[in-house]
């Protein structure tokens, strides 16, 4: 038990630490010095053009595609660099958002991602098994110890709503939350900082259960 636990207590003060480091992040802006005209399009009408016929009207998400109203711009960016280097390598990742991504030039990636940032979230219409949700709550809020997993809200807050390069994942699509944890464990985006590592460590019902949970979060 003991490296156990000396393990999973230092990846929470790693989390910790960078958690508190991402919430004073400065976000670049991307127009500085080149005048409002230099954005072809606004960010509001290329997010409606561009990303709300998979990700839904006011991106809040589908089944398959996740909500991205209220995510974190931080967040918004590294992804977006993550989908152009083709380094998030899921199947969907490499076959829609690696060529949305290429489109999205450097210049203008934080003025959409402070757009959806800005968007108010809605909870997920499709959720997960209710049943799991105390099993899902208990697993994201003390880890599970005996099996050198964390608790989740070291990174992404007590009550999912992430900060800085940690995402919001409350009231994301059980679909999409159940997927994106399984990919982690098979290998794939496995450069992600802190993820592959934790979710290896899941069973398919560990999973299952986080991900119901976080479907009915508000």
């Amino acid at each position: 038990m003991k490296p156990i636990k000396i393990t999973v207590a230092a990846l929470a003060i790693a989390c910790s630490s960078v958690f508190a480091l991402a919430g004073h992040a400065q976000v670049r802006s991307c127009n500085a010095g080149a005048g409002a005209e230099s954005w072809p399009i606004e960010p509001d009408k290329y997010v409606t053009r561009n990303c709300a016929f998979c990700h839904g009207p006011g991106v809040q998400g589908r089944a398959v595609a996740p909500r991205l109203a209220g995510q974190h711009a931080d967040y918004i960016v590294k992804q977006i660099e993550y989908f152009r280097d083709k380094s998030r390598n899921g199947v969907f990742a490499l076959r829609y958002m690696s060529h949305v991504a290429v489109q999205i030039q450097p210049d203008y990636e934080c003025e959409v991602a402070a757009y959806i940032e800005s968007l108010p979230p809605e909870p997920a219409a499709d959720n997960g098994n209710k049943a799991l949700v105390p099993v899902g709550e208990a697993l994201f809020q003390g880890g599970s110890p005996g099996d050198n997993i964390p608790a989740c809200i070291f990174c992404h807050g007590q009550e999912g709503q992430g900060v800085g390069r940690f995402p919001r994942l409350g009231g994301l699509s059980y679909n999409y939350l159940q997927r994106r944890l399984t990919q982690w464990g098979e290998g794939f985006h496995s450069n992600a900082e802190i993820m592959p590592g934790v979710a290896s460590k899941l069973s398919p019902d560990q999973i299952e259960a986080v991900a119901s949970y976080l479907s009915y979060v508000k």
